[in-house]
């Protein structure tokens, strides 16, 4: 396997060698910060978490499960000189991993400034547009110059380093351990990938408010970076990506800014182009002489992105409009991967009123697929909301929120079935006032109304399913800091219907909270947490029935070292519905217990200047007692 350390290749070790001894003189502040750290760093120190668990459950839907479960654990961490050595024991129900420190794989990257310059140096990464190069990682070198009036950035290198399959690797120790300490150690993988050679350039004029960037990127797969025995399986890939970005703004109430993206993408660069276009000498030659920039095969494509997006902003008002599209197999070897075929189209509004008091904002988002009209169908959905929050005072805010998704289908390639056709819409309304004050403790009053509903709008779709949902709510809350006690309470009461269930459900939960012990070092808590339900069933044949859930748990942690947590639960539901459907419900006892402790210590410290002092002065007497006591 050829690889960047491979011995065919030692210039290219040789350049990286002079690149670091390059970068140690570019980049004195860090190297010299790394030396003042592993100076004021101790010796030798360790530190690390370990731990224990017990639990035993019971669930009658599972009565074949073992109800016993145990943990052990164990994280530490050995410290040399500010290195770090994590080693890591974890042991479950027969089960039992452990980790430890193996051959060090470091990724080297410097970025030394200098006026207007930042200079990339081994591993880094650089954003030229959302369509083209965007923060992927590259190992190579680059620059970057940011004026007043105009910028620009270069970088080339590898996009992705050739990996080894796991358990080949031909390489000596010494090898190994060269090529980690240069930061070209080559991973393993299951499936290998071919090293990804890249060149990318951004040039742009202008300032903040008003500027244009044309950005460019090349990105190729090494095919000799692969045994000869993987080629023929895994396909090189090749990209040329073109960007336009810009901004265009009118003061400080509007502006435009828009996004284009053009990807001349090849899935398999061992492809050939048709036999017509072969047949001509002219063009074979001038495809021989270009095929370094422009690989043209069979499978070559030409996609196309872009986003633009409209802002309008005044006093205690702002809104924008945006669209988006990225045609389908759009492909930027240098961004991550986009949600293709598709296009949107969005609108944002703001609005501050009373002070900011009050405040409200709408926002709608359509989304359409099938821009090539070569699926099946085309999918559309459409969501909306609007929240209107209000603040009275210091102890009453009041909150309304609106949410909605429209889901539709059209045909593609096929005809939609009218009976199988998807035409559904959600309504989500929340209501909810809260009043807070404080006369001796500390109170809290809310309410809450809550209202679902899934509606099929397919009358012909005899499998479709309408849900309703409306749930009424009281809520109280309060502490008493000088007992260091919490309680709260809450009622709910929810009317459901479906076309498989109708039923009314009355919820009562309890909640407590006890600090027994709350001092600098120790905190000891208890607490209690109680839900009782009681569901009326409306239709012929079902049996009402009761729903409860209760759980008590206590914390206790000891000078943020040692930590403990004991938990008990027992739960009872019955038949209920569940997004239309009928479900039954189990009984469900739980205990758990785990107990952990952190830990760091110095071994061997670091000693202070005045105890190197001290320390010379009594080595010295010793010495001089020594001394006399030979005399004598």
């Amino acid at each position: 396997m050829l690889t960047m350390c491979d011995s065919k290749h030692p210039y290219i070790r040789y350049a990286f060698v002079l690149l670091l001894l390059f970068t140690g003189l570019a980049a004195q502040a860090q190297i010299r910060d790394r030396i003042n750290q592993i100076k004021t760093a101790d010796p030798f120190a360790i530190s690390g978490t370990v731990g224990t668990g017990m639990g035993v459950s019971y669930n009658s839907n599972q009565p074949g499960s073992t109800p016993f479960s145990a943990n052990i654990y164990a994280s530490i961490n050995l410290s040399f000189y500010s290195f770090q050595l994590p080693f890591s024991f974890y042991f479950a129900n027969n089960t039992t991993s452990f980790s430890y420190p193996q051959l060090p794989s470091f990724h080297l990257g410097f970025m030394p400034t200098w006026r207007n310059w930042k200079f990339h140096i081994g591993h880094s990464s650089m954003h030229f547009s959302n369509y083209t190069y965007s923060g992927l990682t590259f190992l190579g070198v680059g620059a970057e110059y940011q004026g007043k009036k105009f910028r620009m950035g270069v970088f080339g290198g590898h996009l992705q380093q050739a990996t080894r399959i796991k358990g080949y690797d031909d390489r000596s120790a010494i090898q190994q351990l060269a090529d980690s300490l240069l930061g070209l150690n080559v991973p393993e993988a299951e499936l290998p990938q071919y090293r990804r050679d890249a060149v990318g350039f951004r040039v742009g004029a202008g300032n903040e408010r008003n500027f244009i960037d044309f950005s460019f990127l090349k990105a190729k797969d090494a095919i000799k970076s692969l045994p000869q025995e993987w080629r023929d399986s895994i396909p090189p890939q090749d990209n040329i990506t073109l960007g336009i970005s810009g901004r265009f703004a009118i003061r400080k109430w509007f502006s435009f800014t828009a996004n284009i993206g053009a990807s001349l993408y090849t899935h398999d660069t061992r492809d050939t182009l048709a036999q017509i276009l072969r047949q001509d000498e002219k063009v074979q030659k001038l495809l021989d002489r270009t095929d370094w920039l422009i690989a043209f095969r069979n499978n070559t494509m030409l996609r196309f992105a872009g986003d633009a997006a409209m802002n309008f902003m005044a006093r205690g008002f702002t809104a924008s409009l945006t669209y988006r599209f990225i045609q389908p197999d759009y492909v930027s070897l240098g961004a991550a991967n986009f949600n293709q075929n598709s296009h949107s189209l969005g609108a944002v509004i703001n609005t501050s009123l009373f002070k900011g008091h009050s405040n409200i904002s709408a926002v709608g988002y359509i989304q359409r697929d099938n821009m090539n009209k070569k699926q099946m169908y085309t999918n559309q959905v459409a969501t909306y909301s609007i929240n209107w929050n209000n603040t009275i005072g210091q102890n009453f805010n009041l909150g309304i929120n609106y949410n909605g998704i429209k889901q539709d289908q059209y045909n593609g390639t096929y005809e939609v079935v009218d009976s199988l056709k998807i035409n559904q819409i959600v309504h989500t309304l929340t209501v909810s006032p809260c009043v807070s004050f404080e006369k001796t403790y500390a109170h809290s009053i809310n309410l809450n109304v809550n209202f679902v509903q899934n509606k099929n709008l397919n009358k012909l779709y005899v499998g479709g399913v309408n849900v309703m949902t409306l749930t009424i709510g009281a809520g109280y809350g309060i502490d008493f800091d000088a007992i260091r006690l919490g309680f709260d309470c809450g009622y709910d009461f929810s009317m459901s219907s479906s076309e498989y269930a109708h039923y009314d459900a009355h919820t009562l939960n309890l909640g407590l909270r006890y600090k027994i012990l709350k001092k600098e070092k120790t905190n000891w808590t208890l607490s209690y947490n109680g839900s009782f339900g009681y569901n009326i069933q409306k239709d012929d044949g079902v049996a009402n029935n009761f729903s409860i859930s209760n759980s008590i748990g206590s914390n206790f942690s000891y000078k943020n070292a040692h930590t403990a947590s004991l938990y008990f639960s027992i739960s009872n539901f019955s038949d209920r519905e569940i997004i239309g459907q009928r479900v039954h419900s189990d009984l469900d006892c739980r205990f758990t217990l785990a107990y952990s402790y952190a830990f760091a210590a110095r071994i061997i410290k670091k000693m202070t200047k005045e105890e190197r002092a001290e320390h010379r002065l009594a080595r010295q007497a010793q010495k001089l007692q020594k001394q006399q006591m030979s005399t004598k």
